[in-house]
């Protein structure tokens, strides 16, 4: 018994540090800006909305045809209708446990905006599990995947990552693309597609942040062997450039604002020195008056 209870103590342990990863990884995506077919908004430290856009096609350029069979196997290779009786009896023979709620209400504003899909992801310690929830267009989503079955707001969605996330080494945007690939049709070849045209009207600095910060995500999916990494790894090379062509303006700019800053200064300390030798001289003179006046009044005495 003693050893029973420590398993699970160790399991418990293990899904806490998980979790905690997890969570890290949320605040990783949900400070990045600049997805072509999706946008990503914290909300609080457990929760992220994912806001998939409706009528938005694949590339038609770009990568040629030799990569879609990718994003179609991507779709097809695997049974990812997260509405199939299949894939439903499977995870009840695996999950005996009842489906948890969402612990935040959901939101109105979010049910009318039918510009897009709108998903809650969120890493709950008591479940100790991420869990997604649809929070907005359900009936897109039950056409998109052929089914008849009614989706509940409070019914976490049935995706084959978050069932596989106790066993397999499953990253947020492991589960971030299942959910793009499931909500558009067709399926995008890269569902982390960049919107080039997002950094190329930023501001200069903010330009060198955001190109940064997207790099380091874009590597952490690169590293995960997928059918969109060739498509991805496309969009870090666009990245560099752009970001380094921006970084070396920066750079010159702020070389060219402190060449011109160290150029007044010497005017402006030799004019503060002579300032200083002026009033110097003048309190000199002062103090020798006021010697001599003393001196003078004592003879007198």
């Amino acid at each position: 018994m003693a050893a029973q209870y420590k398993g699970r103590d160790s399991l418990t342990q293990s899904e806490t540090a998980r979790l905690s990863t997890f969570l890290s990884e949320c605040l990783l995506v949900g400070t990045l800006k600049g997805f072509y077919y999706f946008e990503v908004y914290l909300r609080g430290r457990e929760e992220l909305l994912l806001h998939v856009y409706n009528d938005t096609r694949p590339p038609s350029n770009g990568f040629g045809t030799s990569t879609q069979p990718n994003s179609i196997s991507l779709a097809k290779s695997r049974p990812t209708n997260v509405l199939s009786t299949r894939t439903l009896r499977s995870l009840k023979q695996n999950s005996p446990r009842p489906t948890p709620p969402p612990l935040s209400p959901i939101d109105t504003e979010l049910e009318k905006d039918e510009s897009r899909v709108t998903f809650l992801i969120a890493g709950y310690p008591r479940y100790k599990c991420p869990y997604v929830w649809l929070r907005s267009n359900h009936k897109q989503l039950i056409q998109n995947n052929n089914s008849d079955q009614k989706i509940e707001a409070n019914d976490p969605l049935k995706l084959l990552t978050i069932s596989a996330w106790r066993t397999d080494d499953v990253r947020l945007w492991d589960i971030m693309a299942e959910i793009i690939t499931l909500t558009l049709s067709p399926s995008p070849i890269n569902p982390f597609r960049i919107n080039h045209a997002y950094f190329e009207t930023l501001p200069l600095e903010e330009c060198v942040v955001a190109t940064g910060a997207m790099m380091d995500f874009l590597q952490r999916v690169y590293m995960k062997d997928t059918p969109y990494t060739d498509a991805v790894y496309s969009d870090i090379k666009h990245l560099q450039k752009l970001h380094f062509a921006m970084y070396d303006e920066l750079h010159s700019f702020l070389t060219e604002r402190q060449t011109g800053q160290g150029a007044g200064a010497p005017a402006a300390a030799a004019a503060a020195a002579g300032g200083v030798k002026v009033a110097g001289a003048a309190k000199g003179a002062g103090v020798g008056r006021g010697n001599g006046q003393v001196a003078v009044e004592a003879a007198m005495h």
